[in-house]
């Protein structure tokens, strides 16, 4: 069966007009299905390698199957079968009868007999380089001639063209999609500005910080346009900073604040350098750095805050030492009082110590001790603790501590400091004659344990801040305490630690409740 030459100048226009479409997949499926209409093959399947001729990159077959057999099919076939043939000696191949030659392989005797016998299997070259091979089947054995493989190898020269744009187009889309899946992965906000800083690319990390959803809320607009625009205070400051940071060079380093957020951020911003004015632009990266400020700002806090207390009792304890120094010079006794109050001002700088060392602990977090203990033996260890200050304070302490507490397993020193920091705070924030009572119970697989006190109580504003390190309530009536701010914290960090939860309740000017949940020892 000889090829009319119309349907020949047919099948090479359409081919042609391939140049058009850049869907590899597409390409390579319509050139499978113009060739194998016009020489009438019963099906075709295309082995595609990448660019640089070494690894396959597309399997084209009209046969269903499925991924691990597909890659099986494909290396026996390039290893041993005609492909593999036609690819190593770059030429084309024609097969009268699959029966007399051994270059094909059969996959399944069976259905391979009803299904081929006849094959034409033809190199494709991109400016010389070999970029795959199709190969077109009958059933019948003889259907194809020279003029079919003449035909067909034409066809493999026109679809050249076709088949080097959809790869590079299909590589470039590669490459947008692997840029795309790194800008959506990493954390640092990324924003890519033009000349006039205006938006051209904001990955999602970016769109969160700026308080948009979709890329095409920022997209084409200028900074301090879009702040305007979205009422955004943060971008104003970042279009400010961005502009500052730009004036001392190509690229810079800045460092802004997002006052809604209380986020901290450093910018690094570098340029891109283009031929053309309009791809030309700027690279910003923002990346978080919240937590190295915060720890800055503890820091400075605590430094400040244990400058100020030491400073005050080691002033008191220098005038008493002036005194008995004195005194000394002249044969006269150190007056006992002097003294006791020394031990007084030394035992408030040794619990400055203490305080200073426990938000050392909490923020080394050290492994838990794991020890079985009565409950009972654990609060009164913590009231050991704390009933001296209650007595000195003539404060009324009321225990409603359940009979028959169920055992506990964890760090009991650790749990004996959470119980007695919970106290101390009672007992500080409670003025002298208060009442403070202590409830424990074991209820639903829980131990409960609860501190309340008629004391000063929290402002309602300050209440969601209360376990957070180093905050202290504010309020006139308790401007006289001192302290670290660090109990609470510490309270919090142990009860969950050993599988609990805090918890409590307050009303400013009525007092306080606070209490934690620790699971019993099954």
């Amino acid at each position: 069966m000889e090829v009319s030459d119309r349907s020949h100048v047919e099948m090479l226009v359409q081919i042609a007009r391939l140049l058009a479409t850049l869907d590899l997949d597409d390409v390579l499926w319509q050139t499978i299905d113009l060739t194998t209409r016009t020489v009438g093959a019963a099906r075709g399947t295309f082995f595609l390698l990448d660019e640089q001729g070494e690894t396959l990159q597309r399997f084209i077959s009209a046969q269903n199957y499925d991924a691990e057999t597909r890659q099986i099919v494909s290396r026996r076939v390039l290893e041993q079968g005609l492909a593999g043939w036609v690819m190593f000696h770059r030429q084309s191949a024609l097969i009268e009868d699959t029966l007399t030659d051994p270059r094909w392989v059969i996959l399944d005797a069976e259905k391979e007999l009803e299904r081929v016998r006849s094959v034409l299997c033809v190199p494709f070259f991109v400016e010389g380089e070999l970029r795959g091979v199709m190969t077109l089947e009958h059933p019948q054995p003889h259907h194809f001639t020279q003029a079919h493989l003449r035909l067909v190898e034409a066809a493999a020269n026109q679809a050249a063209a076709s088949l080097r744009n959809a790869q590079l187009f299909d590589r470039v889309q590669g490459q947008q999609r692997q840029l795309q899946a790194v800008l959506d992965s990493v954390s640092e906000s990324l924003l890519m500005l033009d000349t006039l800083l205006c938006v051209r690319l904001a990955n999602p990390a970016a769109l969160n910080l700026i308080g948009v959803q979709e890329p095409s809320d920022v997209l084409g607009f200028n900074l301090e346009a879009l702040a305007e625009r979205l009422a955004n205070p943060f971008l104003a400051q970042l279009a400010q900073k961005l502009n500052a940071a730009l004036s001392e060079g190509n690229q810079g380093h800045f460092e802004v604040r997002d006052e809604r957020s209380k986020r901290d951020f450093v910018g690094n911003v570098a340029r891109i350098h283009a031929k053309r004015a309009s791809e030309s632009g700027y690279v910003v990266a923002l990346s978080d750095v919240s937590s190295l400020k915060d720890l800055t700002r503890l820091k400075t806090h605590m430094i400040q805050m244990a400058s100020h207390d030491l400073k005050n009792p080691i002033g008191v304890l220098r005038n008493y030492l002036d005194v008995i120094s004195a005194d000394a010079q002249s044969g006269i006794l150190p007056d006992p009082l002097f003294i006791e109050n020394m031990y007084k001002v030394l035992a408030r700088m040794e619990s400055l110590v203490v305080n200073l060392l426990d938000i050392q602990r909490a923020e080394a977090t050290e492994p838990l001790k794991r020890e079985v203990f009565d409950p009972n033996a654990l609060i009164a260890a913590a009231l050991e603790d704390t009933l001296p200050m209650l007595r000195a304070r003539q404060q009324t302490l009321t225990q409603n501590i359940h009979p028959t507490l169920r055992p506990l397993k964890g760090d009991f020193e650790r749990l004996r400091e959470a119980i007695k920091n919970l106290l101390d705070n009672a007992s500080k924030y409670t003025p002298e004659g208060g009442s403070i009572t202590i409830t424990a119970s074991s209820e639903e697989e829980r131990f409960t344990f609860s501190v309340k006190d008629n004391g000063y109580g929290i402002p309602a504003d300050q209440q969601s801040a209360i376990f957070q390190p180093y905050f202290r309530a504010r309020n006139v009536a308790t401007q006289h305490i001192s302290g670290t701010g660090v109990g609470l914290s510490l309270v919090k960090e142990i009860v969950e630690r050993h599988g609990g939860q805090v918890w409590f309740i307050s009303k400013e000017g009525e007092g306080s409740t606070f209490g934690f949940w620790l699971p019993i020892l099954s």
